[in-house]
């Protein structure tokens, strides 16, 4: 059989590409290279390790793991490999290293919804080819429209009860100034919904991301949204090397109307079904904030607190206040914007898409 090494760096990057190892497994004998975060050595940002979740489903696929920081700190002989996948597509974590080592095609996956272009500056670099999410991104024949492989298992939540409001988080107000890393972002369309009255509080000159700060959940107005749903609020938090999360739980604490009902969630096992138990749901644009999209759960994405990326044409990307937001829950998402944003995403088998580019690329590179 072909060999594949499959390379994964970070856990909420990687984490939308796991669920394709089976299938992987049954066309090639893998190896896995672990790095950075993935490295068991590195100390996990959260409460929940979920590289532990991931040895447990995935591990049994692998024939060799290998684990470093660094791609250069372990010597691994990539000439031998027919194939090599990795979860970014960033310059990062020696991924330049293992490019330059290999003799095969190596395809990297999109780092996730951002501004900075990463599915292009690292051709010929870090990779060959780079899956992206949907037609929408393909700018350039070496880019693959596979979708989001982990959100295919939406589809056995399709009917769960709700039981909560959720609140995506990217930065807290907590976390000083955040450099957005990027410039020329788009000011998002306003057909169908409010005027822009505040841009020039929140415009597209800005180059550091509005945190999630008591305006901000003020305008959620989510005591209001408690008492119509008559549900909690749940509040996902994104771990990261900084993180504190004492320090973050009473920020909130100190931010967030007396009487709410809530609860802070940090890892979670199983991504899919929170989303899915979301009667609405209001979130930094991200690609988590995809999932409740194709799911038609009703969903608001607050213009600059997390890059825009491919949400730019989507109508529930508003800037802040309460009508603004108010007019977005009391609609579903535009199915129009999963077909051309996510491949599969409407009949959840993204899965089906990425396996058969592998296929082919392996039968097309390697005879």
């Amino acid at each position: 059989m072909k060999r594949i090494l499959f390379v994964t760096t970070q856990y909420r990057v990687g984490e939308r590409i796991y669920p394709i190892i089976p299938k992987l497994g049954a066309i090639a004998d893998l190896d896995i290279l672990k790095l950075y975060q993935m490295d068991p050595a590195t100390e996990w940002d959260g409460d929940v390790d979920l590289r532990l979740e991931f040895d447990k489903k995935y591990g049994k696929y692998f024939d060799n793991t290998y684990a470093c920081q660094h791609a250069a700190d372990i010597k691994i002989d990539y000439t031998k490999y027919d194939l090599i996948i990795t979860d970014d597509n960033r310059q990062y974590n020696g991924l330049t290293h293992i490019y330059t080592n290999r003799s095969c095609i190596l395809l990297a996956c999109c780092h996730g919804v951002t501004d900075h272009g990463y599915e292009n500056h690292g051709v010929g670099k870090s990779f060959d080819g780079c899956f992206v999410f949907g037609e929408k991104e393909v700018t350039q024949e070496y880019h693959l429209p596979s979708g989001i492989p982990a959100n295919d298992k939406l589809s056995e939540y399709k009917d769960i009860d709700k039981e909560h409001i959720l609140v995506i988080v990217n930065y807290l107000g907590n976390a000083g100034t955040i450099s957005t890393g990027a410039s020329g972002i788009k000011k998002p369309s306003t057909e169908g919904l409010i005027a822009f009255d505040s841009w020039g509080h929140h415009g597209s000159h800005h180059t550091v991301f509005k945190l999630f700060d008591k305006e901000v959940f003020d305008a959620m107005d989510l005591l209001e949204l408690q008492k119509q749903y008559n549900k909690p609020i749940v509040i996902k938090m994104k771990a990261r090397p900084t993180t504190n999360i004492k320090s973050d739980v009473d920020y909130l604490a100190s931010i967030l109307p007396e009487g709410l009902d809530y609860n802070v969630l940090f890892d979670v096992e199983n991504d899919n079904k929170l989303i899915a138990q979301s009667e609405v749901v209001i979130s930094a644009p991200s690609t988590l904030a995809l999932k409740s999209l194709q799911l038609q759960i009703p969903t608001a994405l607050l213009f600059g607190t997390g890059q825009t990326g491919l949400f730019h044409d989507y109508n529930g990307l508003v800037p802040l206040g309460k009508e603004n937001i108010k007019t977005v829950l009391n609609q579903k998402p535009d199915v129009a914007f999963i077909n051309k944003t996510i491949t599969g995403g409407i009949k959840f088998n993204s899965t089906d898409y990425f396996i058969n580019y592998i296929m082919q690329c392996m039968e097309q590179y390697n005879g």
